[in-house]
């Protein structure tokens, strides 16, 4: 049984949809129907990622082409299955998977790698309304505080990653590590604020777009370009944010003996890196490569957003019309702006 605050306008909706890499069409599409404990929620805000352009330019296997495109949003609840967590009339913030809490990597404390969760999450925000599923209704939606705007609620999935690889060095990060940041994009600045809220201040973030650099600073990190990084003893923890193999391979070069050198940008499927072995086994370098996030990294970045440190807002550089996606993703993949905000 659905309850509706007002019906939509007619039975579709008009939503960006990915066919092929490099082909964004804005299409009238069926509203889908609601199941139990389903939200269907208008959409007020959704902001682009770095996995969109991925798959706006190669094709991303976790994002099935024709299909809706987009994974950040907050929105208002406009119709409910039977049983919701939440109301008709309720603004939400949330994200798009929930791990099922059952499987062999949720009982071990993984959420993260859920056998079921990338299978069972959501895409399509990019669009006038968006069904999120009862399974991640009840696990990864919250009521949006009335001082967050919507376009700030939106950052909660792209935050809840970086939370994800924040928690993964949890028993190596202390207040006086040194951190070492290579890639100024949306997830590289993440971290900065991140760190901050972590109560980490030496803060290297390396990169070459300046722009994004300056938005860096502003967070509180020390700003470098990529080839003047300098390395004495070594940074007590390196983030690779760009996904590309040779950062991925230099990295290592940067953390000290004894350090951590996490891999977070995620580079092509079927590339591989080389390391030299000494390196990594006599200087004992830790290498963790995070993937995705569970529900504790959900409830911590819900938490930073709602006690910020930093101006969030500096992430998102305009507003775009759902007419403009190609536009957006040519003008990311030119290295224009940070992260674009669509109000469908």
């Amino acid at each position: 049984m659905e309850r509706f605050a007002a019906s939509p306008d007619s039975t579709t909706m008009k939503a960006l949809i990915l066919h092929q890499p490099g082909d964004i069409r804005l299409e009238d599409v069926a509203i889908p129907a609601l199941h139990d404990g389903d939200l269907l929620v208008r959409v007020h805000s959704a902001t682009t990622c770095g996995t969109d352009l991925k798959a706006y330019k190669r094709g991303h296997a976790q994002i099935p082409m024709p299909g809706g495109f987009g994974h950040e949003y907050s929105g208002t609840v406009t119709a409910v299955g039977s049983g919701a967590k939440y109301a008709v009339g309720q603004p939400i913030m949330g994200v798009h998977s929930a791990p099922c809490g059952e499987c062999y990597w949720c009982q071990r404390g993984q959420e993260n790698l859920c056998e079921t969760i990338m299978a069972s999450k959501v895409l399509g925000s990019f669009a006038e309304y968006l069904v999120v599923p009862k399974r991640i209704a009840d696990k990864n939606v919250f009521e949006k505080p009335e001082n967050i705007s919507f376009d700030i609620a939106s950052l909660l999935e792209p935050y809840s990653s970086v939370a994800q690889g924040i928690l993964e060095l949890r028993h190596v990060l202390r207040p006086d590590s040194s951190v070492l940041i290579i890639g100024p994009g949306a997830i590289g600045l993440l971290f900065v604020a991140a760190l901050r809220q972590s109560g980490v201040n030496d803060i290297t973030l390396a990169g070459r777009n300046q722009g994004r650099l300056r938005v860096g600073a502003d967070f509180g990190a020390r700003t470098v370009p990529v080839s003047e990084i300098t390395v004495d003893r070594g940074f007590d923890i390196v983030i690779e944010c760009t996904g590309q193999v040779e950062v991925w391979e230099r990295s290592i070069d940067y953390v000290r003996r004894g350090g951590t050198l996490m891999l977070f940008g995620g580079c092509a499927g079927g590339t591989t890196v080389t390391y030299d072995t000494k390196r990594v086994h006599y200087d004992q370098v830790s290498i963790v490569s995070p993937f995705h996030f569970g529900t504790q990294a959900v409830q911590l970045a819900r938490q930073w957003i709602l006690d910020s440190k930093v101006d969030l807002g500096r992430l998102i550089t305009s507003e775009r019309r759902l007419e403009e996606g190609s536009k957006v993703f040519d003008d990311l993949d030119a290295g224009l702006g940070i992260k674009y905000v669509f109000h469908p």
